[in-house]
């Protein structure tokens, strides 16, 4: 297993991972706002089964993500056309920050260190690029990916409402660059 950029003929198999993810657990939101005044709460909440969550982009909408990034990464297996995994990044060096807008690893392949060497990878790239700051949005029912992030030390950084096609509340980590 390697880690490599990604090129043109990579898209449609990344395009193909089974992007959906299990969880047993939600983040969920509690706010009240006056006018001089916001507050927003998140509480873990446990399911009382774990539950299939699709991914928040449809097809369409992830061509657009993965051709707008900056720098695509794959996670390759034994076989040059096998992807486990792959993650992406967009470079906002007015802002000083690299964005995540797209990372994944294959059902098959998850807990095995994955997700974590392509941080390391987008990570360094960010560091040689000059960037202070990696942010990623992640949906409130995405327990695994926020575990994951935040074991890699990125921190919760804010939310956006509504900002997925479905509607979901995304929340956004951010990971600061040494």
């Amino acid at each position: 297993m390697h880690i490599r950029s990604a090129d043109l003929a990579d898209i449609d198999v990344v395009i193909a991972l089974d992007h959906s993810y299990m969880t047993d657990h939600v983040w969920q939101m509690s706010g009240r706002d006056t006018s001089s005044e916001y507050n927003a709460v998140f509480r873990l909440a446990r399911l009382p089964r774990e539950l299939q969550v699709p991914y928040p982009h449809d097809e369409r909408t992830l061509r657009r993500v993965l051709h707008r990034c900056d720098r695509v990464w794959v996670m390759e297996g034994n076989n040059s056309r096998d992807i486990l995994g792959y993650i992406g990044m967009v470079s906002l060096p007015w802002q000083n920050t690299g964005w995540i807008p797209c990372f994944a690893v294959a059902p098959a392949a998850r807990r095995k260190g994955i997700g974590t060497q392509l941080l390391r990878t987008v990570t360094a790239q960010a560091k040689a690029d000059g960037l202070h700051s990696l942010t990623v949005d992640i949906q409130t029912k995405n327990y695994p990916a926020t575990c994951v992030c935040q074991a890699r030390g990125f921190r919760f950084a804010g939310y956006s409402d509504n900002y997925y096609s479905a509607r979901d509340i995304a929340l956004f980590f951010a990971y600061r660059i040494r």
